[in-house]
């Protein structure tokens, strides 16, 4: 079920200085040293009010170097929990996905996880993406052999007031207490958010109907 989420600046001009809201999602149980995509990054503007919108869809794809450095994607592909993606290179060339057997995915994931496994050979290595709404939400990086990487998200959102991320800039997980968080409403369709700051601090007020 789709959610528009209404995020209204409650804050004079002054107090943004170029800050703007950025929300995340959060995996679960994050596998190695995962980097972690501000998922959405809003403009900012006082008395303004911004919107966007969720949708569980899930969709990965995976990343690797070539022969001159360049950076090779992948085709993206949408994946539901429970499926696994086996990341091949035929004839030698450059990683693609394709549908793993299930008993496969049986045995690597639990039914809540989606999953990449790398079955390359040759082999090469590479950095599996994963996107909610087609937006970046967690990288994956140094994916070896036979390795399988699992991705599934907590069911809330995180928000917070920082300076707009650079250009391939991540995040760590350690970056999440210093969020609010917001637990996903399960019949809601619109999420009203306030953003506000109060002695310095920001706040967020939600509403949901």
């Amino acid at each position: 079920m789709a959610i528009q989420f209404n995020v209204r600046y409650k804050v004079e001009t002054d107090e943004l200085q170029g800050r703007s809201v950025l929300v995340f999602l959060k995996p679960h149980q994050p596998q190695g040293h995962c980097q972690i995509h501000a998922w959405q990054v809003l403009t900012g503007s006082a008395g303004a009010t911004e919107s966007f919108d969720y949708e569980d869809r899930i969709s990965t794809d995976v990343s690797s170097f070539g022969i001159n450095r360049n950076r090779i994607l992948s085709g993206r592909q949408g994946i539901a929990p429970g499926q696994l993606l086996s990341a091949i290179s035929p004839h030698g060339l450059s990683p693609l996905l394709q549908p793993a057997p299930m008993s496969l995915a049986q045995a690597k994931q639990t039914p809540a996880q989606c999953g990449v496994i790398n079955q390359t050979n040759p082999f090469i290595e590479f950095s599996c993406n994963w996107y909610v709404n087609e937006r970046p939400v967690v990288s994956m990086p140094n994916v070896d052999a036979n390795m399988t990487v699992s991705f599934e998200y907590q069911p809330s959102f995180y928000f917070m007031v920082a300076t707009p991320p650079m250009v391939g800039q991540t995040y760590s997980l350690e970056s999440f207490p210093d969020m609010t968080q917001y637990a996903r409403p399960i019949t809601a369709t619109t999420v009203d958010v306030t953003v506000s700051r109060q002695q310095g601090l920001w706040s967020f007020d939600f509403s949901a109907s």
